[in-house]
């Protein structure tokens, strides 16, 4: 049951009965015989009022727990242009984040230390960018997802953004890469009109050279079932190697996208419609010299 909308109806249902009660009083006050009998009929229409408030004390209560639910909510703006970052816990999104804008994001070496979702920003190319942290996600059901990866899942379905995808390939974090692809393909349903940049972290710990065949084989086509163009980054957020690259990537891609879908929504073929509409057709065959009208002669009788 939607608590939110039953809560909203009640007091819609008050607020129309509040409204009938004020004009049944207005009426009776227009009639009063006496000052004094005007102030009973005000003094009884705002008892009534008050009695219709009061029976609503239980929806007020939810919608006041709602109110500051929302409060805490980050500021989104679904129109700007934005990056989201997200993986699996500790594989250094948070961290990421922290270097490439001006937010504090609070990291630590266990999982879940982000709790829900912080915005940064940033200048790239004279432009204002918003970056979103995630809490991480475990590769499970969606139905066993806890509220904290939630969130994350909301924002991958709903908000236009390029995804960064943050692989571990140190496994530092605790999960293996089979189990970070595993959780790729669960969620990539969900980023499938979006722009991709995975991100190969911790190459510091270990370079994309010492892994093997096979691992190096799974990051490639883990590009490839998104799309083909999708790029592979790698990134150290302790010697700070390839950050501004994975930065320069991620914008560049979702730039040229926004770009390219202006350009067909808005761009040539509106303008080529209109161009032929202007085109005249002529009524039939024949060849007919342009008329000009001659001017008058000065003083010439009307």
């Amino acid at each position: 049951r939607d608590h939110y909308k039953l809560a909203l109806g009640q007091l819609n249902t008050c607020k129309k009965l509040c409204e009938t009660v004020c004009r049944d009083y207005v009426r009776l006050i227009k009639y009063a015989d006496s000052l004094y009998r005007c102030k009973a009929l005000k003094v009884a229409a705002l008892g009534r009022m008050a009695t219709l408030i009061k029976r609503q004390r239980a929806a007020l209560a939810y919608l006041e727990e709602v109110r500051k639910h929302l409060a805490r909510l980050p500021a989104l703006d679904p129109t700007a242009r934005t990056l989201l970052v997200c993986g699996f816990p500790n594989v250094g999104k948070s961290s990421f984040v922290n270097k490439v804008t001006r937010a504090d994001v609070e990291v630590q070496p266990w999982a879940f230390t982000t709790k829900a979702l912080y915005v940064g920003h940033m200048d790239h190319r004279y432009l204002r960018w918003q970056v979103i942290d995630t809490p991480g996600i475990l590769d499970h059901e969606l139905e066993k997802r806890n509220v904290i990866e939630m969130q994350a899942v909301t924002a991958l379905a709903h908000l236009p953004c390029a995804v960064l995808f943050f692989v571990d390939v140190s496994e530092q974090c605790g999960y293996t890469l089979e189990q970070q692809k595993s959780l790729y393909d669960s969620i990539r349903p969900l980023f499938a009109d979006k722009q991709l940049v995975i991100v190969a972290n911790k190459v510091d710990a270990k370079p994309l050279e010492d892994l093997s065949a096979d691992h190096q084989q799974m990051l490639k086509d883990m590009c490839a079932a998104h799309d083909p163009d999708a790029v592979l980054v790698p990134m150290s957020n302790v010697t700070e190697a390839g950050v501004q690259a994975v930065k320069d990537a991620a914008c560049d891609v979702l730039l040229q996208a926004r770009v390219d879908r202006r350009r067909a929504a808005a761009g040539g073929s509106r303008l080529r419609d209109k161009l032929t509409r202007l085109v005249a057709t002529p009524a039939d065959a024949a060849q007919r010299r342009p008329a000009l009208a001659t001017a008058l002669p000065m003083g010439a009788d009307e």
